[in-house]
């Protein structure tokens, strides 16, 4: 005969298995991001803290208007080179930022919004220099900035902007593939890094970080490149879930134990609803059920 406990851990194992994954909406940019600062041992967390996107919009400067474009510059193909420039020997830096289609194809970033890098990683007790500023993405790609591109930009660069809304959609057709929204609304690669040059150094006036500008402005040790081709695009993670500053602080240094905090509103995550409801019902069973054996013994017992 079968045992009650035997009958229980059966309609626990299905129950287990029918349980929903959670999971991002198909679609969906990042809404939450972790920012903490480690010691130089990278390991001791001196101060960390979550938030969502709306916190950023609401406690921090707002970078951008929703209106004005931002661009980085990709590859410079020799081909495309030599239609704009038929006459001259190919230079993959463009210096004059008039190879439109590198500008064009993946790297019209939208009428964005966004917080700078700056306040974001001073909400954890800040960087200096000599640190360095590491952002990881949900994808697993992760990007490393010294201290003097996050803190100290230069003009051309602009300001590190931590992206969480696409405004405007007139534009190029590259537009549609970043979406309009907020991360969960429809800007389907937001959270997005993207830096706010200013329009200085192209024919039209737009706000581009070429690949000029970025061999300018940055140490050759972090210049980005698509294959052999420079690309300032590449340098924009996009889905960034974690802001991780890698300070030169002794893990003993002012700090009698690590904190956290997080900032999210006290809300559940609606991927987790499912679960705890499931969970909830199970337990309430499993409480039914315990009680069940406690006072009901099965036949071989009452023998």
């Amino acid at each position: 005969m079968i045992r009650p406990d035997q009958v229980i851990i059966v309609f626990l194992v299905l129950m287990l298995a029918l349980l929903p994954a959670p999971a991002l909406a198909a679609g969906a940019g990042t809404t939450e991001l972790r920012i903490v600062k480690y010691a130089n041992d990278r390991t001791t967390v001196l101060n960390e803290t979550s938030v969502d996107y709306r916190w950023l919009e609401a406690n921090l400067p707002v970078q951008g208007d929703g209106v004005t474009r931002y661009y980085h510059q990709g590859p410079v193909f020799e081909g495309i080179w030599d239609e704009v420039h038929p006459d001259e020997p190919y230079d993959g830096w463009n210096p004059g930022e008039d190879v439109l289609m590198s500008m064009l194809v993946k790297a019209d970033f939208g009428a964005v919004k966004g917080t700078d890098l700056a306040d974001i990683c001073d909400s954890v007790g800040g960087a200096s220099e000599g640190d360095e500023i590491n952002l990881h993405s949900r994808d697993g790609f992760s990007k490393t900035f010294p201290y003097s591109i996050v803190y100290e930009p230069d003009s051309r660069q602009g300001p590190a902007v931590l992206c969480w809304y696409s405004g405007n959609g007139s534009g190029s057709d590259a537009q549609e593939a970043q979406g309009q929204g907020y991360p969960d609304t429809g800007y389907t690669v937001g959270m997005r890094l993207i830096f706010f040059a200013d329009d200085s150094t192209n024919p039209w006036g737009w706000h581009i970080f070429g690949n000029n500008d970025m061999r300018e402005c940055w140490g050759k040790a972090y210049w980005n490149y698509g294959g052999s081709y420079p690309s300032a695009a590449g340098a924009s993670p996009k889905w960034v879930d974690e802001v991780r500053i890698y300070s030169k602080e002794d893990p003993a240094a002012n700090h009698s134990a690590a904190t956290r905090e997080t900032v999210e509103g006290g809300e559940t995550p609606a991927s987790l609803s499912p679960i705890l409801g499931s969970v909830a019902a199970l337990l309430a069973v499993l409480g039914v059920s315990f009680r069940y054996l406690r006072h009901e013994p099965d036949d071989d017992q009452s023998r």
